[in-house]
């Protein structure tokens, strides 16, 4: 019997088999490492995609902006009640988007004079929120449309080991690169941090 030429004709399947074997073990050891969200995030989450489901089928166009609306608190949830033509005849006016829609509200009852009555009716609200979202920009302007988020604000939020990581990143002589630092932070601490935020806390630390 020809053991050589046996070898020779079973070599590359087994060599094949090995690989495969070897991938699979790779692959498992990785899922066995991922970390499942936690349940702010999972409530969170479930919370987007229920609006997301809720929206009038029309709504859904351009998902990437929708998200971010979701996002920001800033989506209305109520866009068909937007009688507004300029919204329905210039693809600039959103009805989704709340802040542009409140914002126009108010125009049309300080600049263009309508009645406040009128404008409620025409951008689908109720009179207090009329008068609650008149307050709102009186006293922060347009950032006062956006809901304040939950949860600790500003460099508070950045500290014990997140910001031990963020500056153990610094690299002495360059620049902070906030945004990649931002992605690390979410991706290491589950952690969402904005990148100005980042900025702040470390300016005027030192690199190690």
């Amino acid at each position: 019997m020809n053991y050589a030429a046996i070898v020779n004709e079973k070599l590359p399947h087994m060599l094949a088999c090995y690989w495969i074997l070897v991938c699979c073990y790779g692959l498992f050891r990785a899922l066995n490492r991922l970390k499942p969200l936690d349940a702010r995030s999972t409530t969170r989450h479930n919370l987007l995609y229920k609006q997301w489901r809720s929206m009038p089928a029309n709504s859904k166009t351009n998902p990437t902006k929708v998200k971010a609306l979701l996002e920001e608190g800033t989506l209305n949830p109520s866009p068909d009640k937007v009688r507004d033509p300029k919204f329905r005849e210039n693809e600039f006016f959103d009805p989704r988007d709340l802040v542009q829609v409140k914002y126009e509200m108010l125009r049309r009852v300080s600049i263009e004079k309508a009645s406040v009555t009128g404008a409620t009716n025409e951008y689908g609200v109720s009179r207090p929120t009329y008068y609650q979202t008149k307050a709102c920009f009186d006293k922060a302007g347009v950032a006062g449309f956006v809901p304040q988020k939950r949860g600790p604000h500003g460099p508070h939020k950045l500290q014990g080991e997140a910001l031990a990581f963020i500056q153990q990143q610094l690299v002495a002589g360059q620049p902070v690169r906030a945004r990649e630092l931002a992605k690390l932070v979410r991706q290491k601490f589950h952690l969402t941090i904005h990148p100005r935020t980042i900025e702040r806390a470390v300016a005027g630390k030192k690199t190690p």
